[in-house]
This record gives structure tokens, sequence and C-alpha cells, in this order.
């Protein structure tokens, strides 16, 4: 074969090559364009479903166990839009928006709607780091084989010299280090992401010293009225026999825990009616209201510690012990007898750590402390009450379809002035979007009527012009002034005849 023909066939193939290649890139640009537009479109329904969340009520609340920064998350329905929040920190949910993210906002002020991951999505993110570390450990122990039985003499710099080859295996995979793997995912599935909680977090007033004794009992009473006259229609306060002090997470989820404290507890209130108890007071907070709690079994803020209510747990607290002392003795001797029992609760909820508690009431008046603790729960309230902004949607735009939509018709005059006014030249009529009035003039009376501006315009651009009132003219001829009062006139050819 001559070198022309072996040339002609390199050519062709070359040309086949490049149109494959020109095939390839092009089906790949279409496919990038193609996920582009879905993508887009996804971003686009999210946005609009996140816009039609905030008029939503809250569907329940969580708090958080674990720290998450939304900043980071690439895989957010609409970018830039996840929520990020710290541990113990509490969130509202208004709708599920799929498997995976949550529609709703952290409780502050001024605080916008979000996407939350849920906890399937920590789930998924959860299983992918793991098989990520699965692979690096089966890509680690080859490399470092083929180093060790490469390496003559001494050892090869890649490993310390004080480790050796047995050394180097365990430490790649160590039976221990799994183990710590495995140890670190069950404390994170002994701990869940979220914890479901109130939507509203009811308010348990704790001192200055225990329950049932008339100090305590008086001061608490006049706190419960002072709110319930601040919040007036915003309040429901409740009273809870029940030791909700027994309401603890792990024993409501565990029948065999629930089974042994029923057959240790010789206390009245049982766990199913606790579980009442508990049902009752998340059914109170659905309506968004301040829930306070008048608990009678409550005296320390560890009781509260491991419930699912997650209290703002409030310390009416008097510093002084000898003012305490005093206060008891002046209720008689009843309440004397009692002394040391009340001053030592006193002192072991003065010995707690401030962070036991929500906030602390040590005002010496109990005004001031009543105004204390208002301030924090009207704060409080705006937290969870944000102003409901509804979607923006455009006036809607009038297109005019006949005479009635473009003639303004005049006003009818009223009673008073009917009598002291002539109907035909003192006739007002009022323009639209215009708050002054204007007469009508005579020549509208005699059946010319000038249009205005805007009337001029839509009838020129409309499919059907508007139909005016006819003109009483005789014969061919108009009047001199009739171009002056209407802009269609064009001359005695095209007037109409009627």
């Amino acid at each position: 074969m001559n070198t022309q023909g072996i040339n002609t066939i390199s050519g062709r193939f070359q040309g086949s090559e490049d149109s494959n290649y020109g095939a390839r890139v092009g089906s790949e640009l279409s496919i990038d364009e193609e996920k582009d537009g879905v993508r887009k479109e996804s971003e686009k329904q999210a946005a609009i479903q996140l816009e039609k969340a905030k008029v939503k009520p809250v569907a329940f609340a969580v708090r958080t166990n674990i720290e998450y920064d939304g900043s980071k998350d690439e895989e957010t329905p609409v970018y830039g839009k996840a929520i990020s929040y710290q541990p113990k920190e509490f969130l509202h949910i208004k709708e599920k928006y799929n498997e995976n993210w949550w529609i709703g906002r952290i409780v502050k002020e001024d605080a916008e709607l979000c996407f939350i991951p849920s906890p399937h999505r920590f789930e998924e993110m959860r299983q992918a780091s793991n098989k990520k570390l699965q692979r690096q450990d089966t890509h680690d122990v080859p490399r470092r084989d083929l180093r060790l039985s490469t390496s003559t003499g001494p050892m090869s710099p890649g490993i310390d010299d004080a480790e050796t080859e047995d050394d180097a295996r365990k430490s790649a995979t160590s039976p221990t280090s799994k183990k710590d793997r495995k140890a670190f995912f069950k404390k994170s599935d002994a701990n869940p992401v979220y914890d479901v909680v109130p939507s509203m977090r009811p308010v348990v007033l704790i001192g200055p010293s225990l329950k049932g004794y008339e100090v305590t009992d008086m001061m608490q009473k006049a706190l419960f009225d002072y709110l319930k006259d601040k919040f007036e229609g915003r309040i429901v306060i409740t009273r809870v026999t029940a030791d909700i002090s027994l309401a603890k997470r792990s024993v409501l989820n565990n029948s065999s825990k629930r089974t042994i404290i029923d057959r240790s507890a010789n206390r009245s209130s049982t766990l199913a009616e606790v579980q009442q108890e508990i049902e009752r007071i998340f059914e109170l907070a659905r309506s968004l209201q301040l829930i306070v709690l008048d608990c009678d079994t409550i005296n320390h803020p560890s009781q509260l510690l491991k419930t699912s209510l997650a209290p703002i747990v409030v310390h009416l607290k008097i510093a002084s012990p000898k003012v305490l002392q005093r206060l008891i003795k002046s209720r008689g001797k009843s309440q004397t007898r009692h002394l040391n029992v009340q001053l030592v609760a006193a002192d072991k909820l003065a010995q707690c750590p401030a962070e036991m508690f929500d906030i602390i009431l040590e005002e010496n008046q109990l005004d001031e402390a009543c105004e204390h603790l208002y301030n924090y729960l009207e704060a409080y309230w705006r937290a969870t009450h944000p102003p409901q902004i509804k979607p923006h949607s455009p006036p809607p735009i009038a297109v005019p379809t006949s005479r009635k939509d473009t003639v303004r018709k005049p006003l009818k005059p009223s009673a008073d002035t009917a009598e002291h006014s002539d109907s035909r030249s003192d006739r007002r009529v009022r323009r639209d979007g215009d708050s002054e009035m204007f007469h009508r003039p005579d020549y509208a009376d005699r059946g010319y009527y000038r249009p205005s501006d805007a009337e001029a315009a839509v009838s020129r651009h409309s499919e059907v012009p508007p139909r005016y009132p006819r003109y009483q003219i005789n014969g061919d001829s108009a009047p001199r002034h009739m171009s002056h009062y209407d802009p269609y006139y064009s001359g005695p050819s095209t007037q109409r005849a009627y």
C-alpha cells in the first residue's frame, strides 16, 4: 500500500476519533446542564416551601445534644439556608421537608426559618464517615507492607526507628482502635441527636425551701398571682400532684426498668399516672401559651434533669438564713417545729451551681423579684412567637373589558346639595385614585365627552375599543370645537352617522 493510502486511512481514523471525542464532550455537557437544571428547579421548589412554612404553626420542638455548623454542609436544599446550633439549644419544627431535612427555626429573637438536618441525615453522615475510615485502613496496610518488604538493611524513613514491623501492622489494624470506634458510635447511638420536648418549656418554681410549708407556698403563690395578672390570656397555671421526677427518658422507654420501679417505689403515683401527666403537659404546650407548673413533689433541680420536659427552672432564693428563719417563726408554732428541715433544704439549694437554674430570683423585695421574672418570660415569649409575615403577593391588575370598566360614571349628588345646586352643571365626578373632585363640564351633558389620557391609552391598545356617547351632530359637518373635545375625530369622512 502506498504512502498516500496510509495517510488517507490515518486521516479517517483521526477524524473519527475527533468526532467521538466531540460527541462524548457534548454528551457530558448536556448531562451537566441537565443536572444543573434539575438542581436549580429543586432549589427553587425548596425556597418556595421555606417561604410557605413561615405562616404554618409549630408541629413539635426538640432540644439539641450535639453541635452542628450548617455553613459547612453542601447538601442543603437551599444553599446558605441551613441552621447552625450548639448543644442544649431548642428548635421549633414547622414541618418535615423530606427524609433528611426539616424546616424550623432556633428559639431566639429574630431567628430566621432554616433547614434543619433530621436524625436520618446524621445517620447517613455517620455511615459515610465510617466507610471512609474503612477505605483508609485498607489502603494504608498494603502500602506499609510494601515499604517494609522492599527496604534492605536499616528501616525505611517512613517508619520511626523505635517501631518494628509488628508494631506498624498493629498500629494500622489494631483491634483496640476498632473497639474504640465502635464504642464511639455506640455512644452516639445511646445519646440521640435530638430530644423531643414540649413546644413551650414549662416554668417550675423551686424554693426558697420545701413545698408544703407555708413560707414556700405563700411566696410561690404571690409569684403565680403576679404572672397570671401580667400574662392574662397568654398563660396557663396548672397544679401537678404526680411525681414527675420519675418521668425519666430511660425509664419510660425501657419496660424492664419500669417494672423494677413499680415494685420498689412506695409512692402513691405510679408510672402510668406520671406518663399521663407528662402527656397532658405536652398537650398544653401545643397551644404555645406560657405553662407554669405548681409541682407538689419538686424541691431540687436534680429531679428534673433527666426528664423530657426541659423546664425553665426558677430558683426563688432567700440569701440570708436569718431572714428565712424569722419568716418561718412568724408563721406560728406549727411551722417552727420543722424549722431545721426547711433551713437544711434552703442550704442545699444554695449549694447548687448556677448552671442548674435558668433564672435565680435573689432580690430583697418581692416586687423586684416578680419584675425580674416577668422580663425573662416576656423575652422568652418574643423568642417563641416571631412576627407572622405573610408571603408577598402582588396586587391584581385590572384589565378593562367593557365600557363600564373604561368610562367613569358621575356620582349622584347627595340629598343636601341637590336642593341648592343645579344637577346639570354642578354634577361631580371622582377620578380613580384622586382625592379631589372636579366639575363635570356642560358639553358632557350635550353628548360630547372627552376621555382622560389614561382612557385614551387603554382604548388605543385594547382589542375592543370602548363605546363613547353618541355625537348629536346634524349632517356631516361637525362643530369647530369638535377636534378639541374628541381626540379620535379626524374629519367628516370618518365620522359615523347614527
